[in-house]
């Protein structure tokens, strides 16, 4: 089961991380072939320039139309002598602006030289107004490549840069642009907090995806922003920041079903997984697509957001929904919905906070929840640890019982007497013996089956000097390539000889058997003594059984079962899951 359940989180982290790696392989290979003309923007006064004309041009690709502006530039004054630049702000239309039929700009994209994609994507345009071009005529001539911006109008300005940035961008973009930084920043933390504190896997994975999806609204906001863009375009990085932003929304939406199925009290279903698949299969295609210039992530992405968030109310139906997945769905697309509604009445996303505002507040309330539900958690475990020690302790007392060493020792002076060489192999089996039991006690982890078997056959060998030929021992232990809690076996074989002929049977068979299943080992003690039912039946046996019982438990998930043998007697059977 749990090895199950650890394939379907290898396969869920895989496929995550399969578009992850695919998200950055675009948005490299933008990087190094863009396909587009890097300017670097920087902009100088303040004028806004209203074309003299205007003249459109069907054509029969992209948007099919493209429009020439006709600009004439201020007479020279100090609006040309201090690095002031035409600047114009653009979405997703390829740009061409010259001077006295001298090109100034033009987006490399319709010259022939290969590239991802055909958006420019989210940039500034900006050429600098030299007194050479005082009162000079501009021609920039826009080509939409896409419907959704069509019909959108360019503001052209002469501008300094640092008066763009500080005195129009920045008041605008303010609030988001806070909030953005403070969702990657906080994500950031929280997904490092998954990494350096020791969790459970499940708040882990809480912890993990609640981070990772705040930093990827994060950078999906922030790369939307037309300060953000003037800000790095001085690197001529502008596709690359909305490659960035577009492969955010699609990563957002992934880890947000992801986070749906983490968040399940009663495990990851199936139907859950399936859908979390589903979108993460149709964001690699996507890329993949992209990449292959096949389809355009842009056009794609309302469609994929539509599905994404169908994906999301299915998921819903594999098991009832519990309080934490409603809280987190409802809110999730309510505050999407009004963001989408705030953008068509105001056509820009910069006035659209509500939900990064939502976000970060379901960080801080749930994300920093989970920590302390994950702490508290981790209290209880180490309490149970402790107890698990003291189990421990006494299960290594009952094993080296007062009359068992007085019986020994007893033994052993008769030995010196009559056979000193096998009163040698006497004491250095009980010394053995003693060694295990005293190591045992500090064994914080699982110890090798072989280490053991070792074990219980030097208890075997002291046993021997008492029972002599009436106790017969059968090791068929085809599989020891794996690790148990010490102080495992040896107690079981030692109960088996306890119950049969400590009571006087005689003779007893004792068998120890191993072997390999698809995901656990087995052992079966079985002896052919009276018999002790479901249960042993002195209370010194059974507290024995159940210390061995909570340790397979606590520290490996193993389980003891006992039962009785066909024809008298009792089978003793121990599941080992591989770990």
């Amino acid at each position: 089961m749990k090895k199950k359940l650890f394939h379907k989180a290898f396969c869920a982290e895989t496929a995550a991380v399969l578009v992850l790696a695919l998200c950055v392989l675009l948005v490299v290979l933008v990087h190094l072939d863009p396909g587009s003309e890097r300017y670097a923007n920087a902009v100088n006064p303040f004028f806004l320039l209203s074309p003299d004309s205007v003249e459109e041009e069907v054509i029969p690709d992209y948007a099919g139309i493209r429009r020439t502006y006709t600009l004439t530039l201020p007479e020279a004054d100090s609006a040309t002598t201090t690095g002031a630049r035409l600047s114009v702000f653009l979405r997703h239309t390829l740009a061409e602006i010259s001077i006295d039929d001298s090109r100034l700009y033009y987006d490399l994209t319709e010259s022939g030289t290969s590239h991802i994609g055909k958006t420019p994507g989210s940039y500034w345009v900006s050429f600098p107004v030299r007194p050479v071009y005082a009162g000079k005529t501009v021609h920039v001539t826009l080509t939409p490549v896409f419907e959704s911006v069509r019909n959108e109008e360019p503001v052209f300005m002469v501008i300094s840069r640092d008066m763009l940035l500080s005195m129009i961008e920045l008041p605008k973009d303010g609030l988001l642009l806070i909030l953005s930084l403070a969702a990657v920043i906080s994500g950031i933390f929280l997904v490092l907090s998954s990494l350096a504190l020791p969790l459970d896997k499940k708040y882990h994975r809480r912890i993990f995806y609640l981070g990772a999806v705040t930093v990827t609204a994060g950078l999906w906001k922030l790369c939307g922003l037309p300060s953000v863009t003037l800000i790095l375009d001085y690197v001529g990085i502008h596709k690359e920041i909305w490659y960035t932003g577009a492969v955010s929304y699609l990563f957002m939406m992934v880890l947000s079903l992801r986070l749906l199925t983490a968040m399940r009290d009663g495990g990851e279903d199936r139907t859950g997984m399936i859908c979390f698949y589903v979108s993460a299969g149709a964001a690699a295609l996507l890329l993949i697509l992209q990449l292959l210039n096949v389809a355009e992530l842009h056009q794609a992405l309302i469609w994929y957001g539509i599905g994404a968030a169908i994906l999301h109310f299915i998921s819903l139906f594999g098991k009832t929904p519990g309080r934490s997945e409603l809280l987190w769905l409802l809110p999730f697309f309510l505050a999407l919905g009004v963001d989408l509604l705030i953008y068509l009445i105001s056509g820009s996303m910069r006035t659209a906070p509500t939900f990064l505002i939502w976000v970060i507040l379901n960080l801080f309330v749930r994300g920093f929840g989970f920590i302390r539900e994950a702490i508290l958690r981790e209290r209880e475990l180490r309490k149970k640890e402790e107890e698990l020690r003291g189990a421990k302790v006494k299960t290594m007392m009952n094993q080296i019982r007062p009359h068992f060493i007085y019986n020994t020792l007893s033994s052993v002076y008769v030995l010196c007497r009559d056979d000193p060489p096998r009163a040698m192999e006497v004491i250095q089996d009980f010394t053995a013996y003693l060694q295990a039991n005293f190591t045992a006690i500090s064994a914080e982890n699982l110890i090798a089956f072989t280490d053991e078997l070792r074990h219980t056959k030097a208890y075997l060998a002291v046993e021997a000097i008492r029972y002599g030929d009436r106790l017969t021992v059968e090791f068929a232990t085809q599989h020891t390539a794996f690790r148990l809690p010490a102080l495992t076996l040896q107690p079981l074989v030692e109960n088996a000889v306890k119950h049969g002929l400590g009571k006087g049977i005689s003779p007893e068979h004792v068998t120890v058997r191993t072997w390999a299943e698809e995901d656990h080992a087995v052992i079966t003690v079985e002896d052919d003594g009276p018999g002790m039912g479901s249960e042993p039946e002195d209370p010194e046996g059974h507290v024995g059984l159940r210390n061995v019982r909570e340790r397979l438990e606590l520290m490996c998930g193993g389980t003891l079962e006992t039962a009785p043998r066909a024809g008298g007697g009792t089978v003793v059977t121990v599941t080992i899951p591989r770990v």
